[in-house]
C-alpha cells in the first residue's frame, strides 16, 4: 500500500499530539454488557488524504470505517468482514472490510459528490436514502456468512444497529463521530458500541444505553487530546466496566505492484497488447480500496506479454 503523504503541517502536528489510534475491549456489570471504544483520529485523516475526499464524503466514509474497526472486535484470528452499504442517494453507498488484527479499507461508490448548496449538516440521511446494509463474514476455513437489512434510518451508526438486531439478533447500541476543525481539517474521530449478552437484565443493558446517549462527541473528545481510558472511567464507572484487551486499528490495504502484476498477467483477449500498443504510458493502476496507484512501464507490459506466451506455450514473436 502506497499511503499518500498528508502535506497540512499543521494537521500532522495535531495528530502527532493525539492519544495513539487504537480499539479498547471491554465489559459492564460483570460481562452482562460487553463494548468497544475506538479512537480512529489519524486513521480517518490519512484514509481522506489518499482517496483525496472532501468534507463530506470524509464524514461518509470515515463513520464506516469506524464502523467497521468497531466491528472488527467481533472476528476472531484469520477472519475478515465487509460492510457494504447501496443506497439510493448521491453517495451511493461503501464498502469497507476490517481483518480481525484491525486493519481497515475500502472506499465509497461515490466519491465526489456534487452539492448544490453549501453543506449545513453533518446528517448523512439526506445523502444515503433508501437502500440495504449488508455485513459479510469471512471466516478462515469455513463458507462466508451474509447478512442483510433494509435501512431504516438512513444514519450508519443506527442502521449497523438495526442489522445487529434483525440480522444477528443481538442488541446493540453504535455511536460513530467524526469531527472537523474550523478549516476543514479531520480534528477527532471515533466509536463506541455496547451489546448485550445473554441472560442480560432488561434494566442494566436500559441503563447502559442510556449512558452512551448522554456521551458527548467522540469526535470532540479525541478532539481535545482525550483517550479511550479516560472515557471509560468518566462516563462509565458506576457500571463495573472492566478492561478486557487492547488492540491496534490502522488504515491499511494488503495491495501491492506485485499482486497488480499478478492481475495484470492473468487478463486474456489481448488486453495487455492493447495496453502497450495504445497508452497511455506508463499504465496507471489505482487500488479502489485504498486509492494506491501503481505504474507499469512499456517495457514492464512487454515483460507480462513475454510471460503469459511462455505459459500458453505460444513462441515469443517479438
Amino acid at each position: 500500500m502506497n499511503r499518500a503523504p498528508i502535506a497540512d503541517t499543521e494537521l500532522l502536528e495535531r495528530i502527532g499530539a493525539l492519544a495513539p489510534d487504537g480499539v479498547t475491549r471491554f465489559s459492564l456489570m460483570g460481562g452482562a454488557v460487553r463494548g468497544a471504544v475506538l479512537a480512529g483520529t489519524s486513521m480517518v485523516a490519512r484514509m481522506r488524504a489518499n482517496h483525496e475526499l472532501g468534507v463530506l464524503e470524509t464524514l461518509a466514509l470515515g463513520q464506516a470505517y469506524l464502523a467497521a474497526g468497531l466491528f472488527s472486535v467481533t472476528l476472531k484470528d484469520g477472519d475478515r468482514a465487509t460492510l457494504r452499504m447501496d443506497c439510493s442517494g448521491v453517495l451511493r453507498g461503501f464498502s469497507v472490510e476490517s481483518t480481525w488484527d484491525g486493519s481497515i479499507r475500502g472506499y465509497l461508490f461515490n466519491d465526489a459528490v456534487r452539492l448544490e448548496t453549501p453543506l449545513r449538516s453533518f446528517d448523512l440521511k439526506p445523502f444515503i436514502g433508501e437502500g440495504t446494509l449488508s455485513v459479510i463474514r469471512h471466516r478462515a476455513g469455513a463458507e462466508q456468512f451474509t447478512g442483510t437489512v433494509a435501512l431504516k434510518y438512513g444514519r450508519i451508526a443506527e442502521d449497523l444497529t438495526e442489522y445487529f438486531l434483525v440480522s444477528e439478533q443481538t442488541r446493540t447500541a453504535v455511536a460513530l463521530s467524526v469531527r472537523f476543525d474550523k478549516a476543514g481539517r479531520v480534528a477527532g474521530a471515533g466509536g463506541l458500541f455496547l451489546q448485550a449478552m445473554p441472560g442480560a437484565k432488561e434494566m442494566d443493558v436500559a441503563d447502559a444505553e442510556v449512558r452512551l446517549a448522554e456521551l458527548p462527541s467522540l469526535g470532540s473528545w479525541f478532539s481535545l487530546g482525550r483517550n479511550r481510558e479516560e472515557l471509560l472511567a468518566e462516563w462509565f464507572d458506576a457500571f463495573e466496566t472492566e478492561i478486557l484487551e487492547e488492540g491496534p486499528i490502522a488504515f491499511d490495504c494488503d495491495c501491492s505492484k506485485d499482486r497488480f502484476s499478478l492481475f495484470l498477467g492473468h487478463l486474456q483477449g489481448g488486453v495487455l497488447e492493447k495496453m502497450l500498443e495504445e497508452g497511455p504510458h506508463p499504465a496507471e493502476l489505482v487500488c479502489h480500496n485504498c486509492a494506491s496507484r501503481y505504474e507499469f512501464s512499456k517495457e514492464e507490459l512487454a515483460d507480462l506479454i513475454k510471460g503469459q506466451s511462455k505459459k500458453n506455450g505460444v513462441p515469443d514473436s517479438r
